[in-house]
């Protein structure tokens, strides 16, 4: 029995197969009172999903074991050319929730917590999007972080042409080409508040391995001060001067609420590449903390705002 239930918010995805889904998430009836009036609800996240183009849709089971509420999907391709869905949810257990389907959408495995990626109280709504991995990340200074990868990920970086070499922290590195039938694996941004405490300061975090809880970055602060929903896009810009890898430069659209006294002011539009997400973020993955501030970073890229 289903009390309400709702769509994302946010966007949906097209799989390879065809299939469409739409995150969403329904407020289960536990048990009722004598009189037929609700005792007891608990939210819970699924996907709605058509393998006919909209004109018939199903619903999936729900994430079995944690509550958890707005969503959003990400179709996760990985090296050995297996391919999860992956759903990030919010919440009102201090901390995202993420959970894997090895069918497309229409059973997922039991949620996690993840505890890099905090939610304020009552949680808040946040955004995922994948995108393919970059073949190589060439630092720009020598004093610039070399990005820690995880799992699948760790060979990508840095890498060039067959018998290449590539100077990183100045040691140089040969590096082999992928082999033709390689699968570049998905990387994961994900954009939401950063405070632990309420709705303030709009940052992203990347996973490179989103299988792995704890493959989260530290966010970067796109905006100081109060900020709620986000919706996240990703586009390959038609030139390279912003590329990682010489070919399309990788780069973001995020739409978001905030203002300068309530995240409701107004709603913002912002763009970056992925080299600005990678010259800002804290590479390193740190321990999780309850609040987390706007990072200092010096010297660093602004993303546009409107």
């Amino acid at each position: 029995d289903w009390a309400t239930f709702a769509l994302g918010p946010g966007h949906g995805i097209q799989l390879r197969s065809g299939r469409l889904l739409v995150p969403a998430y329904s407020y289960h009836i536990d048990c009722k009172e004598c009189f037929g009036q609700l005792c007891k609800t608990t939210p819970h996240s699924f996907a709605f999903y058509s393998d006919d183009h909209g004109r018939g849709w199903r619903f999936g089971e729900f994430i079995p074991n944690l509550q958890t509420g707005e969503c959003q999907l990400v179709s996760v391709d990985e090296e050995d050319g297996s391919n999860v869905l992956y759903c990030n949810a919010r919440s009102p257990l201090g901390f995202r929730v993420q959970a894997l389907s090895t069918d497309d959408g229409a059973v997922f495995h039991g949620g996690q917590l993840v505890q890099r990626l905090v939610e304020p109280p009552h949680g808040c709504h946040g955004s995922v999007v994948g995108f393919p991995a970059p073949f190589v990340y060439v630092p720009t200074a020598p004093q610039d972080p070399v990005m820690s990868l995880q799992g699948s990920a760790r060979r990508l970086l840095p890498g060039m042409l067959p018998g290449s070499v590539t100077s990183v922290r100045r040691d140089p590195v040969v590096t082999p080409s992928p082999a033709p039938f390689f699968q570049a694996p998905t990387w994961v941004l994900y954009s939401h508040p950063t405070s632990s405490m309420s709705r303030v300061n709009m940052g992203v975090h990347l996973s490179t391995f989103p299988r792995d809880v704890e493959s989260w970055t530290e966010p970067w602060v796109i905006y100081e001060g109060p900020s709620a929903y986000s919706d996240l896009a990703y586009m390959e810009l038609p030139y390279s001067e912003a590329s990682i890898a010489g070919g399309p430069a990788i780069a973001f659209a995020c739409l978001y609420e905030n203002g300068t006294r309530s995240p409701y002011e107004q709603i913002s539009f912002s763009m970056f590449t992925l080299h600005d997400v990678l010259q800002n973020i804290p590479l390193a993955a740190a321990a999780p903390q309850q609040d987390r501030g706007p990072p200092h970073h010096g010297k660093r890229r602004i993303c546009l705002i409107s």
